[in-house]
């Protein structure tokens, strides 16, 4: 009788102990996928603001003069709301200046630059000082007659001899003697890999500086991170051309785009510029001259015509899961942006705080068989919602 006693506390204990395990299993568990839950959450919060954003854009040089259907689809359908023109050598601005009519005509705003400096103002491969002047008129010449908005005073200085060369320190001195007399918002220094070398001297110079309003380069190898020289100047960054081989129609490259643009906005970049719109480019394009969009316009458009000019980007989880990035504005209804680079759908959790009146949000996606395509809407309850983002999509959700 003794060893039954035995035998059944013995038992009891056992099962005790088992039972308390799996409990404890079960808890560490619950604990795992709430932790992980958490991690994959997007949280969005309205009271912490970046940078205003200036709009998103692309550039017409050596395009010709673009069409009436092209122009509808890249500022209409598409929602872009910036152009860089290109200010030639030799003065022929016929085409470009019907071109910034036309983009003033349905709203945007225009940015113009020169490639190659004018021999009337050039020894050998670069400026000479006696010449910052009188260049800096030409500048502000083309800028008068085209109509631009802003004036870039060179593209990449630290590309092609042929075009002609500046350092950091040219371009400083080019603006302290001449600036005043573009007349324009200057916008410096387009370097290739937005190489700070080429920025540094002017924003560390408070003459020069004064005289500057934005921050440019482009991101060929370099330069897609925070500027935090310009941005403590008070100068906003601008991205000013980039583009990706084979983009035109491949979804694949299309997400390489889109996760640029997205870098740029989570960088604090206020503007974004896809390199042009040519007919005779199969491989870079937006949109042709007949108005048809590709795939490449469809990315841009994602962002364009929902981040629209004044929009201010706010705090948002940017990595929440692995392959998704998202970024979120504010300012005349939420946008949220979010792009699924992996093969697989992700279902995504956002949680918005500190931004009012969100019930629910319309949605827009471009995937391999979508185009900017209305999705409908998703319901935000409790200052919350879930939703599925397909494998290789960008999908924008707007409040109106």
């Amino acid at each position: 009788m003794k060893f039954k006693i035995h035998f059944i506390a013995i038992t009891a204990f056992l099962l005790f102990g088992c039972s308390k395990e799996k409990q404890q299993n079960q808890e560490n568990a619950d604990s795992k996928i709430a932790d992980s839950q958490v991690q994959g959450l997007a949280s969005i919060d309205g009271n912490t603001s970046y940078q205003t954003i200036d709009g998103l854009g692309f550039s017409s040089a050596w395009c010709g003069t673009l069409t009436t259907a092209k122009n509808d689809a890249l500022y209409n359908t598409l929602g872009f709301s910036l152009l860089r023109v290109r200010f030639d050598q030799n003065n022929d601005w016929a085409d470009e200046t019907n071109n910034a009519a036309a983009a003033h005509a349905r709203g945007a705003k225009v940015l113009g630059c020169p490639w190659k400096i004018p021999t009337a103002y050039r020894s050998g491969n670069t400026i000479p000082s006696n010449q910052y002047v009188n260049f800096c008129n030409w500048l502000g010449s083309a800028a008068s007659t085209i109509k631009c908005d802003f004036v870039s005073i060179k593209n990449e200085p630290d590309g092609s001899s042929e075009d002609g060369n500046l350092d950091g320190y040219q371009i400083r001195d080019i603006i302290k003697a001449g600036g005043s007399n573009i007349g324009k918002p200057i916008v410096c220094s387009d370097a290739i890999n937005f190489n700070d070398i080429y920025t540094d001297p002017i924003l560390n110079d408070a003459t020069a500086a004064s005289k500057v309003s934005y921050v440019s380069g482009h991101l060929y190898g370099n330069g897609n991170y925070v500027h935090q020289n310009a941005l403590n100047k008070g100068k906003r960054v601008w991205m000013t051309e980039y583009y990706v081989s084979n983009s035109r129609d491949n979804m694949d490259n299309c997400l390489v785009l889109a996760k640029n643009i997205s870098d740029c906005m989570n960088n604090k970049f206020s503007a974004y510029y896809f390199w042009w719109v040519n007919d005779n480019d199969a491989s870079v394009n937006l949109v042709n001259q007949s108005g048809t969009i590709y795939k490449a316009g469809y990315t841009g458009g994602q962002f364009a015509k929902w981040i629209r000019p004044g929009k201010q980007r706010i705090a948002c989880t940017y990595n929440p899961v692995s392959n998704v990035y998202i970024t979120a504005y504010s300012g005349g209804g939420l946008v949220i942006v979010a792009i699924n680079t992996g093969t697989s759908a992700v279902s995504q959790s956002f949680s918005v705080a500190n931004v009012s009146g969100v019930n629910s949000l319309n949605i827009n996606r471009t995937s391999t068989n979508e185009n900017m395509s209305s999705i409908g809407s998703v319901a935000v309850s409790g200052n919350a919602f879930k939703y599925t983002l397909p494998a290789k999509s960008i999908t924008t959700f707007h409040q109106f």
